[in-house]
């Protein structure tokens, strides 16, 4: 026993010295009692504490767990404590001032500008007047600390699309608001919404236009305000009347071509139906072909219906096929052919159509003639654009712990979202797998950012569901701006390298970052 009390003594001595501690005898007695007690060794002298808090009362022995009492001074202290704050006059006091207290704190919470928060204050101060009790203050202070818990002011994130608004005060926040809607004069409405009119006069189907448009384009640049001069108004539903006409002469021009075409061929037809005396039969076949092709309604409709018109002509109108049809036979399968091929041809020109079929949003072919005509009306008007590169975080994980088909799910409801957040004049598009891109016209790379990352939030917090399963999804994105490039593929290069920092940063993030 001597051997262990001199081993703890040393090791007291040591771990003094080795914390830089000074020799006192309360140091001293603080770490031989914690070494005594971590090798299993009891002491009597360390036990003292223990033997006095014992002798408490049960509500002091449950006050003194709230505090770290390790010395004899401590524990002394706590007692003195407790002596000092048993004086009932001085007691009394306290509570009447924290009483008063808590009036002068809610009659000021009345005079914020919340109305739950008034509304409570204004419930405690009368409760607080009639009763003063304990069952009174813990039903206040349930009621407050509801309100604590609930209080919701993500409402004020709403002004963050107008500038940058103090929140924390409200008379700075009122000021804020007061400095942009000055701004926010007719000046500067007119040159936000210049680019815009630009941007929606160029698409055309006549190209006859493009001079017409280089000159108001000019004129709206040079001098937005324009816009309010009956002149320029009555200029630009001139371009778009004018425009319509052309488009209408362009398309009927267009139909008038295809009728020829079908006609001709209706004339043929009947031309060898008049010469022959093979069965109607025959005939009926060839309707049943041209029937048969699956035409889509948006695309290939009149086409179709003139197709069947030919085919019912051909059986009303004949009535015996001749020998020389009978010579003609080779003329009549090479015919056939010639619809097979075109069945199949529209079939592939119809796979390789501008939409996805999964997602709704343009195919990749659509994409590259979009960046095209957005290349065009930058080098020709200076139409700044950016772009929005998106991509399904760990999409992967999804298919091989889900399977395909929830992942096909997912995909359609991210092109659901994505058509339905982006404005008319953007345009969206599947660039293969689960990437999309955005393009976003007469927008900044800041404005590409917040556009991005509203995306990201909502696609985080949406609810995917697969077979009563919820799956969470997140998507990583990169941006870029036209002029901040060299060219229409360095801006595709540019926000895809954003994207793939976006990835290796963590994911579920928009970069550049310019929150």
């Amino acid at each position: 026993m001597a051997s262990t009390i001199n081993d703890i003594i040393r090791e007291s001595i040591g771990k003094i010295k080795a914390e830089n501690l000074n020799l006192t005898p309360d140091n001293y007695s603080r770490i031989f009692c914690e070494i005594a007690k971590k090798k299993g060794v009891i002491i009597e002298d360390c036990q003292k504490i223990e033997k006095f808090i014992k002798k408490l009362d049960d509500k002091n022995r449950s006050d003194l767990k709230n505090f770290k009492v390790s010395t004899l001074d401590e524990f002394i202290s706590f007692l003195i404590a407790k002596v000092k704050r048993a004086n009932e006059k001085d007691s009394t006091q306290i509570i009447n001032s924290l009483v008063v207290l808590s009036k002068r704190t809610l009659q000021a919470i009345t005079l914020l500008h919340d109305k739950k928060a008034r509304e409570l204050a204004a419930s405690s101060l009368s409760r607080l007047d009639f009763s003063q009790n304990t069952k009174t203050i813990d039903m206040i202070k349930d009621k407050w600390f509801e309100f604590i818990t609930s209080y919701d002011d993500s409402f004020l994130k709403k002004l963050d699309s107008y500038g940058k608004i103090n929140k924390d005060d409200l008379a700075k926040t009122v000021q804020d608001i007061k400095k942009i809607l000055e701004k926010d004069d007719e000046s500067s409405i007119y040159k936000n919404i210049a680019p815009l009119i630009i941007a929606s006069l160029a698409p055309s189907i006549a190209s006859s236009m493009n001079d017409d448009l280089a000159s108001i384009s000019y004129l709206l640049r040079s001098d937005p305000e324009s816009l309010a001069t009956v002149a320029t108004q009555r200029e630009i539903k001139r371009f778009i009347k004018k425009r319509i006409d052309l488009d209408k002469e362009e398309v009927q021009s267009k139909i008038s071509s295809l009728d020829k075409i079908l006609d001709e061929i209706n004339k043929k037809i009947f031309d060898l139906i008049n010469s022959s005396n093979i069965s109607n039969k025959e005939v009926i076949n060839i309707k049943k072909d041209l029937a048969s092709i699956n035409f889509s309604k948006d695309s290939f409709e009149s086409v179709h219906l003139k197709l069947i018109h030919i085919a019912t002509s051909l059986e009303t109108e004949t009535k015996g096929l001749s020998d020389k049809m009978q010579k003609n036979q080779d003329t009549i399968k090479k015919l056939h052919s010639k619809v097979k091929s075109l069945e199949t041809a529209l079939i592939v020109a119809k796979k390789e159509g501008k939409e996805d079929f999964l997602t709704q949003v343009a195919t990749r072919r659509a994409l590259n003639q979009e960046l095209k005509r957005a290349e065009d009306s930058y080098s020709r008007y200076k139409t700044d654009y950016s772009l929005s590169f998106i991509d399904i975080d760990h999409f992967k994980v999804v298919n091989d712990t889900y399977g395909h088909e929830a992942g096909d799910v997912i995909l359609s409801t991210i092109g659901k979202i994505l058509k339905k957040y982006v404005r008319q004049a953007d345009f969206v598009a599947r660039y293969g797998g689960e990437e999309f891109l955005i393009i976003l016209p007469s927008i900044d790379i800041k404005q590409a950012y917040h556009f991005s990352n509203k995306i990201r939030t909502i696609i985080e917090s949406f609810k995917f569901m697969y077979k009563n399963e919820r799956i969470n999804i997140t998507v990583s994105c990169g941006v870029s701006q036209r002029s901040k490039q060299t060219s229409s593929k360095d801006t595709v290069e540019a926000a895809d390298k954003m994207l793939y920092k976006a990835k290796k940063a963590g994911r579920n993030r928009v970069l550049p970052d310019f929150a």
